[in-house]
């Protein structure tokens, strides 16, 4: 499956360049429809900017699928990877992000519980524990409610070095 695919290439990539890296997952719920992704793009191109600013990131992995489940609003599952050694806890970078979310007028983002994940190069269970987290968003159900042009989900595109 492609999602589950990219999910790991980009998991990979960020544990090529970084010895330790954070996995940080969060849901962004928006106030109204829309048939193409625009907000997000936009969180994202701001969210990136601000942390590379901030913690002096080169790089920052991204995963995000767009679902839309009968009597529920449209939503997005995101998780972000970051360097570790720079970033150790995921508060700061919640808050950033609520900050941008909200000042948009958009809702408080929902943090699910053990909603991060610490990993090392050489600890193959936590990047199992992280990955099969991960995996939950490649699930079918709730895609495919978009405008044709839109997508269901993307990544970062991080390359080994």
């Amino acid at each position: 499956m492609e999602i589950l695919e990219r999910t790991k290439s980009q998991l990979d990539a960020m544990l090529s360049h970084h010895s330790r890296v954070i996995v940080i997952r969060l849901d962004l719920h928006v106030n109204h429809y829309e048939d193409k992704n625009t907000l997000l793009s936009k969180f994202i191109r701001k969210l990136r900017k601000r942390l590379c600013r901030q913690y002096d990131l080169k790089r920052v992995g991204f995963i995000w699928v767009r679902e839309i489940e009968k009597a529920k609003q449209q939503h997005y599952h995101l998780a972000i990877m970051l360097n570790a050694n720079k970033v150790n806890h995921p508060a700061n970078v919640y808050s950033l992000i609520d900050e941008i979310w909200m000042g948009w007028g958009q809702p408080k983002p929902f943090r699910p519980k053990n909603g991060y994940y610490k990993l090392t190069r050489t600890d193959t269970e936590a990047y199992q524990e992280a990955f099969m987290r991960l995996s939950y968003m490649a699930k079918q159900k709730g895609k495919g409610y978009k405008a044709k042009q839109a997508n269901d989900f993307s990544t970062s595109r991080l390359k080994p070095p």
